[in-house]
């Protein structure tokens, strides 16, 4: 393609809304954006200003400036959302973040209303909180609730076949409504109690919970005020230590941006209720772009479709389509959303500059260790800097139950959110190369699928797995990711050893190069993390081989005894009593489970009443 002059190009433009596109000399496509005015947005690229170097790079590869002219500004956000996501332009801002933050769900459209953990938010009625940053902060705070308030846990389908209350009856952490122990007006004050603390209202709650106490108290109901006592201690010892930074209720996203060696650091704060739960941090390529337009591309990524939005989301930059931003967010969110940039004095400054700083650390601490993954590219002739790295490893123990794990490190820190087991399905016996080849296959055709691939795999093994690695890439046609494999020492006079494409000897590990301590690290900890998931397989299935060997117990029943027991250890802890009351138990069968755990001399329940 002949390169045109790129001004020329511009002038050419029509002033109306629509999608601009910079291509290269062969037709690729280098850049999608938007624009109010496509002739006076381009013409910005073109006027002599001062660019950064990645800019100014973009620009000399630009032979043509495509367009497509739309009605309205609306539609030229959509129609750039929808080309990004097509084409992948290297240009553009990719967010390497597709998963849906855990939220909790509470279903007031019901009559007894649950709490449950989602990742997608729907439009049925019911009440969403979060994100959460992890799904181990939702499960503690989940276990936190059930713990002072007194709710179904049960699934729909145990809570409308239950003839008698649970366990969790028993243990004072259920009202059972299940079997009409409790009004709906009673259930329901329980719901507003759990819908004001999710909401951040914890001041309201205490009070309401001092006024029943007091009411309990002079109606004589001391065992019930007895309860809410408790329930206000602990919710008191629960909200102490969570740190409140802002006065109001609002539910909030602060989003900081910070730049610095070729790479932009995005950080993002959760602020529901006025108090901090926690953040996500983002590291991106610099490819030049301003802020604005980082931003921009940044928020409609990250509040995609099915994610929660807030109220109010605060940004570092003022940005030109802040209402149409608002628009679409609204309709995402199915609610009014304020996007804005506080400035000095103003509310929020002060959450934006503790995002700011932490959006500033933790970018020049993984700059900080940038240097080790330039050694390691150095060291080991990789073809680019590791930023992600994935780390792969096998347990068979014996040939059972098989397992294969991939641990991720990025800028040489683990993503444990990125973790996966894969439990090996199409191999019979003890055959790794085989092994290897199933969990690498199944792992690089999903990331065809996504284009999520890592800068370099880690296999654990010897030039035979490595061989396999590169098979498998090759396979599937992928280019651009590197492969090593770490092979263990045979001997205690030997060195661990580095096998590398290409290269008949393998490199010697030596433990003076920060690069070698981290391939061992993760070496360690992809083994770590299969031997662990191998053991727990392992375990479960001898623990349920045990219920599997008394008689009468089929499985339905071990189902249904391991889901209400809380597993087999909630099995060997109950008595025959509890363990007569689940669902298609019954007697004779509970005092066979109990004795095949306890032995039969030292007899149950039910002991004396059979013989």
């Amino acid at each position: 393609m002949e390169k045109l002059d790129p001004v020329a190009q511009a002038e050419s433009l029509p002033q109306a809304p629509g999608v601009y596109i910079f291509k290269d000399q062969k037709g690729g496509i280098l850049y999608v954006g938007k624009a109010k005015d496509l002739r006076k947005r381009v013409r910005t690229y073109f006027q002599g200003r001062e660019t950064d170097i990645k800019t100014s790079t973009m620009l000399s590869r630009v032979a043509e400036i495509d367009h497509i002219f739309t009605q309205t500004e609306r539609e030229a956000f959509i129609l750039e959302d929808t080309l990004i996501k097509e084409h992948r332009p290297r240009y553009n801002v990719k967010l390497r973040d597709d998963k849906r933050y855990p939220c909790l769900r509470l279903s007031v459209q019901e009559q007894f209303p649950r709490l449950s953990v989602v990742r997608k938010t729907k439009q049925d009625g019911s009440l969403y909180f979060g994100p959460f940053p992890s799904a181990t902060s939702v499960r503690e705070t989940l276990k936190a609730i059930h713990k002072i308030f007194p709710l179904r846990s049960c699934k729909p389908a145990q809570f409308a076949h239950r003839s008698r209350p649970c366990l969790n009856y028993q243990m004072k952490r259920c009202l059972a409504p299940c079997c009409h122990e409790v009004g709906e007006e009673e259930y329901g004050r329980i719901v507003q109690q759990v819908r004001l603390f999710l909401e951040g209202k914890s001041q309201r709650l205490e009070k309401e919970l001092r006024r029943r106490m007091k009411e309990e108290a002079q109606a004589l109901n001391f065992e019930e005020a007895a309860r809410i006592r408790d329930r206000l201690a602990y919710l008191e010892r629960l909200t102490e230590g969570q740190k409140v930074v802002s006065q109001d209720l609002f539910h909030r996203d602060v989003i900081a941006l910070w730049r610095q060696g070729g790479r932009v650091g995005i950080q993002v704060l959760f602020i529901r209720g006025g108090r901090l739960l926690g953040g996500k941090f983002f590291t991106l390529k610099d490819s030049g772009l301003p802020d604005q337009d980082i931003i921009s591309s940044f928020l409609r990524q990250f509040y995609a479709e099915g994610k929660y939005i807030p109220q109010e989301i605060l940004i570092p930059a003022p940005l030109e389509d802040i209402p149409l931003l608002e628009d679409i967010l609204g309709e995402r969110g199915k609610k009014e959303i304020k996007v804005y940039h506080p400035l000095k004095g103003e509310k929020g400054y002060d959450l934006l500059q503790m995002a700011l700083e932490n959006a500033k650390e933790k970018l020049v601490g993984q700059l900080r260790g940038e240097g080790v993954l330039e050694e390691m590219k150095e060291r080991f002739h990789l073809t680019q800097i590791p930023h992600r790295i994935e780390g792969f490893d096998i347990s068979n123990l014996g040939g059972g139950l098989a397992v294969g794990s991939m641990a991720v490190f990025e800028d040489g820190e683990p993503a444990k959110a990125r973790y996966r087991r894969y439990r090996i399905k199409a191999v019979e016996g003890i055959d790794d190369y085989a092994m290897t080849y199933e969990v690498l296959l199944r792992r690089f055709r999903r990331g065809k699928e996504e284009e999520d691939f890592p800068d370099l795999i880690l296999i654990d093994g010897g030039k035979g797995q490595l061989n396999i690695a590169l098979e498998v890439l090759r396979e599937l046609g992928i280019e651009g990711v590197d492969a090593l494999s770490l092979a263990k020492k045979r001997g205690p006079a030997e060195e661990e050893k580095v096998y590398v494409p290409n290269k008949k000897e393998p490199i010697t590990l030596r433990s003076r190069f920060p690069s070698s301590l981290l391939l061992q690290r993760i070496r360690d900890e992809a083994h770590r993390f299969a031997i662990t998931y191998h053991k727990r397989l392992r375990r479960k299935e001898e623990l349920t081989s045990m219920l599997d060997q008394i008689p009468g117990i089929g499985e339905r029943r071990k189902r249904a005894l391991l889901e209400h027991l809380g597993g087999l250890e909630g099995v060997k802890k109950a008595s025959a009593e509890e363990l007569a009351r689940i669902p298609g138990m019954n007697r004779t069968l509970a005092q066979k489970v109990w004795e095949h755990f306890h032995g039969e001399e030292k007899g149950g329940t039910y002991a004396n009443q059979d013989r």
